[in-house]
């Protein structure tokens, strides 16, 4: 496991944001109805928070692929050079996940249910880096 480089002023503020983050998003997460028709009379909320939330997640996985672009900098050498390309991929994904999230945001586009399903498809994105590691270590191992 890597550290981050002694606290600079950037990477304090980053910690400080994703702080405030993490500590809200249970309170969204409990706010947003998992049922498949919530009742109409809070519909407008359930908006509102669904569109919040996407935008805490999306920033939460943006200010990590921002921690993990730090550690992957080859100038620093922070990572081991074999850790390199697993850290890079995993930014990468990171990358994407917050980019699927914030685009999920957006209000006038998606409904509540699309919403959820747009953010199940990260899990396999997730999945889908993991199986593209594993084929590169059983190519590289033959």
């Amino acid at each position: 496991m890597s550290v981050l480089p002694a606290q600079t002023t950037w990477t304090r503020v980053l910690n400080t944001i994703l702080l405030f983050l993490v500590a809200l998003e249970p309170y969204l997460f409990n706010i947003l109805p998992f049922l498949l028709s919530p009742p109409q009379t809070f519909s407008e909320l359930y908006d509102v928070t669904s569109s919040i939330y996407a935008l805490d997640i999306g920033a939460i996985y943006g200010i990590l692929a921002l921690c993990t672009h730090i550690l992957a900098s080859e100038e620093r050498k922070l990572v081991a050079p074999d850790l390199l390309r697993k850290y890079k991929l995993s930014r990468n994904l990171e990358i994407v996940v917050a980019i699927i999230f914030l685009v999920s945001a957006i209000p006038q586009v998606w409904v509540l249910n699309v919403r959820y399903t747009i953010w199940a498809s990260t899990f396999f994105v997730y999945r889908g880096g993991s199986l593209v590691r594993g084929l590169r270590k059983q190519r590289h191992s033959s």
